[in-house]
C-alpha cells in the first residue's frame, strides 16, 4: 500500500511538472557548440522566432552568425 501511494505521486508529480519540448513563448537560445565545426545533417527542426524552420539548432546558429541577427527557437518542430 506505502509502495502503491509512492508510486501514484511520483507519477502525478511528473505529469504535473512542465516538460523541456517546447520552449517559453519569448524563445531560448540555440546550443552552439558543435557549430564552429560543422553541422550534422540529421534533421530534427526547430522553428525560429523568425518564422522560419531551421532544420536544427545548429543550422540556426549558422545563419545567426551569417546574418548576425539574434534569431531564438521558438519551439521544437517545424513552424
Amino acid at each position: 500500500m506505502k509502495m502503491t501511494s509512492i508510486l501514484l505521486l511520483s507519477t502525478l508529480a511528473l505529469l504535473i511538472l512542465p516538460g523541456n519540448t517546447t520552449a517559453n513563448s519569448l524563445g531560448r537560445q540555440a546550443n552552439c557548440n558543435n557549430a564552429a565545426v560543422g553541422c550534422p545533417k540529421i534533421y530534427n527542426p526547430v522553428c525560429g522566432t523568425d518564422g522560419t524552420t531551421y532544420p536544427n539548432e545548429c543550422g540556426l546558429c549558422l545563419e545567426n552568425r551569417k546574418r548576425q541577427v539574434p534569431v531564438l527557437i521558438q519551439k521544437l518542430g517545424p513552424c
